[in-house]
């Protein structure tokens, strides 16, 4: 991902973990389908409680944790994730935002938490994507559960300062260089800093403006620039995937299938044949957009 947050996946058997500090804010991201009972010790304070999948628990830097099961079942695995932030990270990012003042985070015991679950489950599907957009989806989704993590764990309430709306001249300045950009690897930074904002204000301001993050925003402009050479010219698929930013024409080839719902070579004869027999610009019967990019998760929140 990147190396200021990681996502890890984990499988162990039900056993104790002894009391260490970790380095950095660690949310533990409990997948169990059955309940579990833990008797945990967070930061000098000890509680029985029972989790379940779609529970979290966070471990602040330098908090002292231990975790022992209440019940003995040495031939059960459990599944869990951890989602890991260098403090530093969280720092600048609430400085970027108005908070300059040190910030002390909350050691917190399972608690029910659905939006960081929806973000790791997210990006658990990446591996699946060819999108050159990828990195764009990643920092967005890494930048809202940053800032939840500032707004749910923090002693400080985290204040969203600055303005409210993207400008007329922002947007368009983005919109501009996203479509000026389309054949390159665009990133949230690149994008955030024409508009003169930090990449989380922008990634906010920017879907409140438009409906969609801008990864989707990207997507759907590659996507469209590539109709429009399938249909106007004859260029080789593998020369309109590298004009709309494709390093691989095969990544192309799937990513539009995907969200299209047929193949380039078959929307390319598709169009051919409807504008020949009815004179008429072609509109695709192949499918829609609305799949633009996985998981559900509304990083608006």
């Amino acid at each position: 991902m990147n190396m200021q947050v990681r996502l890890v996946d984990l499988l162990q058997i039900a056993d104790a973990i002894r009391q260490h500090r970790p380095k950095q804010h660690v949310v533990c991201l409990h997948h169990f389908e059955q309940p579990v009972k833990f008797d945990r010790n967070l930061d000098g304070r000890t509680r029985r409680e029972t989790t379940a999948k779609g529970d979290i628990a966070f471990l602040p830097a330098g908090a002292p944790t231990m975790l022992h099961p209440a019940t003995k079942e040495p031939d059960r695995l459990l599944s869990y994730s951890y989602f890991i932030f260098e403090p530093e990270y969280l720092t600048e990012l609430a400085a970027s935002n108005g908070v300059s003042r040190r910030l002390d985070f909350k050691p917190t015991f399972a608690t029910r938490e659905s939006f960081l679950h929806e973000v790791a489950a997210a990006l658990s599907t990446l591996p699946q994507i060819k999108d050159p957009a990828t990195d764009l989806f990643v920092e967005t989704l890494l930048n809202a559960a940053s800032a939840r993590i500032l707004q749910n764990y923090a002693e400080v309430r985290y204040p969203f300062r600055g303005q409210r709306r993207l400008t007329d001249d922002q947007l368009r300045l983005a919109i501009d260089y996203v479509q000026d950009h389309i054949g390159e690897a665009l990133d949230l930074h690149s994008v955030s800093r024409i508009a003169g904002l930090s990449e989380f204000h922008f990634a906010r301001l920017f879907k409140a403006a438009t409906g969609e993050i801008p990864f989707q925003f990207v997507t759907r402009t590659r996507l469209s620039r590539a109709k429009e050479l399938l249909r106007k010219t004859r260029l080789p698929i593998s020369e309109i995937a590298e004009r709309v930013g494709f390093q691989k024409a095969s990544h192309f080839s799937a990513r539009f299938r995907t969200i299209v719902g047929c193949p380039p070579d078959s929307y390319r004869r598709a169009a051919g044949h409807s504008s020949a027999q009815y004179g008429l610009p072609w509109r695709s019967h192949c499918g829609g957009l609305s799949e633009c990019f996985p998981g559900r998760v509304d990083i608006g929140s």
